[in-house]
């Protein structure tokens, strides 16, 4: 089979998530939706797919990424067969890079950690966006904006208490993930680690959505009216009203 370098398995990973999400999005019920916020909360799905072949698949992650730091190689130009285009295995060969050269709690064996926050960004993102999206297409508005808020505010929570957690290994001598300027140097704002920069999307994207959805909440969920069943108590009946409708 036809072998292609990583980065070029990423390229068409890419390009297939934008033309799908891009014939989707001329579905009527999609068309209206802000176009940033669409793409975003497709690539949330994705995500969440990756996430679950990445804990399914761990055993073979580790191996990937114990291989990469003892070649001291990087899978952007390690060849690939176009079978890793599937997303379920190019989580492998991504999350082989990330555990290897930006956090080694990725492939360590001893805590679930990665697990943990893989786990609840796939349950509580992943699948919150992909719900959110699924009522839209059944013209459930008020609902898809629910949950996809609740994605949105869950991955920006998720992403910041992670981001929070890795400078604190950073500076940790005990953790995996410690500034060590001969094994595993970070540099002053993880200049050596760059990988790590993918996640600065994961906290503005959210924060982009929520605001926009804040700001452009359609006017008649904003307050709900019913001027036309709503009595206030002096339209009420009196109780001796009541009465002479009884008898």
């Amino acid at each position: 089979m036809l072998s292609i370098p990583g980065w070029g398995i990423g390229a068409i990973e890419i390009l297939l998530y934008l033309f799908i999400s891009f014939m989707l999005k001329k579905m009527p019920l999609f068309t209206k939706m802000n176009t940033i916020a669409y793409y975003w909360i497709c690539m949330t799905i994705l995500t969440g797919i990756w996430e679950m072949s990445y804990i399914y698949n761990y055993e073979e992650v580790v191996k990937m990424a114990t291989q990469l730091i003892s070649n001291k190689t990087h899978v952007w130009t390690e060849d690939y067969s176009l079978s890793y285009v599937n997303p379920w295995k190019l989580s492998q060969i991504f999350y082989a890079e990330y555990g290897a050269w930006a956090d080694r709690e990725y492939m360590a064996t001893k805590n679930d950690w990665s697990h943990f926050v893989e786990g609840t960004h796939m349950i509580f993102c992943g699948t919150f966006a992909f719900f959110g999206m699924l009522t839209r297409l059944f013209d459930n508005q008020m609902k898809s904006i629910v949950l996809i808020a609740m994605a949105m505010a869950f991955q920006l929570m998720n992403s910041i208490l992670y981001m929070v957690e890795y400078e604190i290994q950073c500076h940790d001598i005990h953790s995996v993930n410690y500034n060590n300027a001969t094994d595993f140097p970070a540099g002053s704002v993880l200049d050596k680690r760059p990988f790590m920069y993918v996640n600065l999307f994961w906290m503005i994207m959210p924060t982009y959505i929520l605001c926009y959805e804040i700001n452009h909440v359609p006017d008649n969920y904003k307050k709900i009216e019913n001027t036309e069943n709503t009595k206030t108590i002096e339209d009420l009946p009196s109780y001796k009203d009541i009465d002479s409708y009884k008898s």
